[in-house]
């Protein structure tokens, strides 16, 4: 694996005023088209059928305006939104994966749901902007209506925050069971050969089918809570349009409103309704996009970069194994050996030290340049066996076949670098897959190379092969965790990893 340190990631494109903007206008644009809406239809009650009808033609073209303006604006920023993270996505990908967090996948749909930021934000200054609708109605039939549309409106607010609520949890419950899906369904097809030949294959199928039944009820009642939300906007929204209509109908009767002031009050408590049922019926969506660009722009602030003579520093530095406390400096073509019994925390501080980690306390610092990490539990994939050697940098075919054969892999196994390799590198042995990791990474010409207890794994040969390899880089900064059988040579700076 290699990995290089990075600038602090940035937030990304700020579009939120934009979209308040988008979202009053928007807003105050409808209210001018009902408006409009109602002058026509009073023309029209009024015989005056051909300026009605010009009006009302108006009214059509400026809604269909106004609806491709604001998605087009919306369509936009959620675009850049999307291109700016999906070309950033290589920064997130740098990082390894904690047990239970978000997945590799799962990145993707963080960005899409981040790119949704924009048009809820809209929603949201939306359907506050919709509470200057209020004048309107006052002043168009008066205090009973306005009464009536605030009372629905107050009561709708706590039946939103407990739909809310309960839609977060749910979201939390189902993002843990569908990692813990994940992760066993891995875990299980990793261990199949040894399930079936134990003839447990139908345990592994079992508890697989149990952990999806939970996630698929648990998603099931995630789709009820939003269809409830849903259900309580309609049926408010209705109930407030219905009420205010009546109203105006008795004044209009009663001859205390005109007709075109009724229709005003109708129309604008319509549009009120229509945008915070719109901002109700995307309410939980809202809190996904913020948590998801949060998680996008998360900083890794527990990794600075260090000067121009240094690769890795660690300046007093507490990993959460234990207490005791590491200061050293890696310089360019040094040698710094970490021992300690198993167990003892050595690949905690290398994971610590690549930022893989945050220290309990302390600074760790990291380089510019690429750095090359080995160990037993590096990863080979199905393709070529160049491919996996190159990760797609151009380099000679000869000299690729050179560097293996520096290892030791100089087989007829290893001659043909177009053979296809399976997933994980199954059919070859550790030490032949600890090796190909270990080519991997010196191809990417890294500046530092972190070797994570892998000399137990060779044979004495292939020790002496690393060995002499190794010693031939003078120029390559190289940090090695072992507990006995170290690859290098003195001299060299040793820490003992006490913890």
């Amino acid at each position: 694996m290699v990995t290089s340190a990075s600038p602090t990631t940035p937030r990304g494109p700020r579009t939120e005023r934009s979209a308040r903007v988008l979202g009053a206008l928007s807003v105050l644009a409808s209210f001018a088209l009902a408006v409009a809406s109602a002058v026509g239809l009073t023309r029209i009650a009024q015989h005056s059928f051909e300026s009605g009808i010009v009006v009302l033609s108006l009214v059509l073209v400026g809604r269909w305006l106004l609806t491709y303006g604001t998605d087009e604006s919306n369509a936009v920023a959620a675009r850049t939104i999307k291109d700016f993270w999906r070309r950033r996505l290589s920064e997130q990908m740098r990082l390894p994966r904690p047990e239970g967090s978000r997945s590799r996948g799962d990145l993707l749909l963080a960005v899409d749901h981040a790119s949704d930021g924009p048009r809820l934000e809209q929603l949201s200054t939306s359907a506050r902007t919709s509470v200057l609708g209020l004048v309107v109605v006052f002043w168009a039939a008066g205090w009973l209506s306005t009464l009536i549309t605030v009372v629905l409106m107050v009561a709708a607010v706590p039946l939103y925050q407990r739909a809310g609520r309960h839609s977060e949890m749910l979201a939390i419950d189902y993002r843990h069971r569908r990692d813990r899906l994940e992760t066993r369904q891995l875990e299980l097809l990793q261990h199949a050969p040894e399930l079936r030949a134990l003839g447990a294959v139908r345990y592994g199928a079992d508890e697989i089918a149990a952990l999806s039944t939970s996630e698929h009820t648990i998603a099931m009642r995630a789709i009820r809570v939003a269809l409830e939300s849903s259900l309580v906007t309609e049926f408010l929204s209705g109930v407030s349009i219905g009420l205010v209509s009546m109203v105006v109908g008795f004044s209009l009767l009663e001859g205390h409103i005109s007709l075109e002031h009724a229709l005003v009050a109708v129309l604008i408590t319509s549009d009120i309704f229509i945008n915070i049922r719109r901002f109700g019926v995307e309410f939980h969506r809202r809190e996904d996009a913020a948590k998801s660009m949060a998680s996008l722009a998360h900083r890794e602030t527990h990794v600075a970069t260090t000067g121009a003579d240094s690769l890795a520093r660690a300046e007093r530095v507490v990993t959460a194994i234990g207490p005791q406390i590491f200061d050293f400096d890696v310089a360019r073509g040094s040698r710094l050996l970490i021992t300690g019994p198993s167990g003892s925390g050595k690949t905690t501080l290398l994971h610590t030290l690549l930022g893989w980690r945050a220290p309990a306390s302390g600074r760790v610092a990291l380089g510019v340049a690429p750095i090359g990490y080995v160990s037993v539990e590096s990863s080979l994939f199905s393709g070529t066996l160049f491919d996996n050697l190159t990760l797609g940098a151009h380099l000679e075919i000869s000299h690729v076949a050179n560097v293996l054969q520096s290892v030791g892999l100089d087989g007829p196994r290893f001659a043909d670098l177009n053979v296809r390799l399976l997933a994980d590198g199954r059919g070859l042995s550790t030490g032949e897959k600890v090796r190909l990791a270990l080519v991997r990474a010196l191809l990417s010409a890294p500046s530092l190379l972190v070797l994570d207890d892998i000399g137990g794994v060779l044979d004495e040969e292939s020790r002496q092969r690393v060995r002499a390899l190794l010693a031939a880089r003078g120029d390559l900064a190289v940090i090695e965790a072992t507990v006995d059988r170290p690859l290098l040579r003195a001299p060299f700076s040793e820490i003992k990893v006490t913890s």
